[in-house]
């Protein structure tokens, strides 16, 4: 599956798979966000200066700085979400953000307007026009993120320029090159969305690609349950909740009787059959909220159970022995009778077991299980 595929994939999958992609662009709009309201802010100071806006309009010239101003400093506060926030909370701040980006493209056109049919303003044209250049290349290639939106800036920004240019004493010259930069601009702005979509698309591929290594990196592949490592950094964390809550936890080690002879007798693809399905029958018993299932290797398998004494896991390894014996796994080769001897082991708030010692306890009483003549249940301590 090549990066195309890989993205569409992700964009199939929809609902909150998607949130990783608008979390990308928040942070990609906050990067552009940081120092484009002061370029403005420079842009009007100079063209004000050459203008010498100060002299005929200084109320008009200060306020249209300050106006400037507050749009640049309302580009940085307050700060974007968290990237793990919900949905309507990241759409909400990139309206906002994209309010003020289209509220400083507007400024900056009337600004231009006001400088193009002024004839007091003359001296300030170029130093506008060149500024206007200057600002409209940015967003094209800045605020492509959405095509609609970055279209209507460039358009506020640039169309005075065109529309008002042909009535001063410019020459066809200037209009020309006004005309065709406009042209330009637009494919910029195509050009600049493709592109960035792109990223997207390839970030969100990449993204897939980690979930997915990351997930086979604690899923054992035969049967679907955690592979051992995961196993280990699950019972650290539950040990952790049980002394914080002082609850109970309790830990099962299985472990299947005369497997060798399974694979001895109907071959390895069988015996792998057997261990999926024993894994589902697992599934099917340990139903208790919480429950961690694991292969630890071979035939040997593992259960976590949360909350759950001594009494209750005894209980719980009693009814997948039992159902072992009584229901005999369906390969296609047909059912097979096979059983399971069980080790549990359990912490009880105020015990001086250590929870690391869990794992040895229940797995010294599944070899106790084999000892005793197999196909039973061993309680540790018991």
């Amino acid at each position: 599956m090549d990066r195309r595929q890989d993205a569409q994939a992700v964009r199939e999958k929809g609902g909150d798979d998607h949130l990783p992609r608008l979390s990308r662009e928040v942070a990609d709009t906050k990067a552009r966000l940081v120092t484009g309201g002061l370029f403005y802010l420079f842009g009007w100071v100079v063209v004000a200066l050459a203008g010498d806006v100060m002299r005929g309009h200084p109320l008009l010239g200060v306020s249209v700085g300050l106006a400037f101003l507050t749009l640049a400093l309302l580009r940085v506060w307050p700060g974007p979400p968290a990237h793990d926030a919900p949905r309507p909370v990241l759409e909400r701040w990139l309206d906002r953000q994209w309010a003020g980006v289209l509220a400083t493209a507007a400024l900056w056109g009337g600004a231009l307007a006001w400088v193009l049919v002024d004839p007091h303003l003359a001296g300030a044209r170029p130093a506008a026009l060149l500024c206007t250049f200057a600002f409209a290349t940015a967003f094209a290639h800045n605020f492509s993120l959405r095509l609609g939106r970055a279209l209507l800036g460039v358009t506020l920004v640039y169309l005075p320029a065109p529309l008002l240019l042909p009535y001063t004493d410019a020459g066809l010259a200037v209009n020309a090159t006004v005309g065709v930069y406009a042209i330009y601009l637009a494919l910029v702005l195509v050009r600049s969305y493709r592109e960035y979509q792109q990223q997207l698309d390839l970030y969100d591929a990449l993204r897939h690609q980690r979930d997915q290594y990351e997930h086979l990196s604690r899923i054992d592949p035969l049967t679907g349950l955690a592979n051992r490592r995961h196993h280990g950094g699950t019972l650290e964390h539950l040990a952790r909740e049980a002394r914080r809550l002082r609850q109970p936890l309790s830990m099962l080690v299985m472990d299947l009787d005369h497997f060798k002879h399974v694979n001895d007798d109907f071959g390895h693809e069988a015996g792998d059959a057997c261990l999926a399905r024993f894994a589902d029958r697992m599934r099917e018993v340990f139903t208790q909220p919480g429950a961690h299932l694991a292969r630890l290797g071979g035939e040997e398998f593992g259960v976590l159970l949360p909350g759950l004494d001594r009494e209750a896991a005894a209980a719980a390894a009693e009814r997948m022995r039992a159902s072992l014996e009584l229901q005999p796994l369906q390969l296609r080769e047909g059912p097979l009778a096979i059983t399971v001897s069980i080790g549990v082991a359990s912490y009880r708030p105020g015990e001086e077991q250590a929870l690391e010692d869990l794992f040895r306890a229940a797995d010294r009483a599944m070899y106790q299980a084999k000892s005793d003549g197999r196909n039973r249940v061993r309680v540790d301590g018991a």
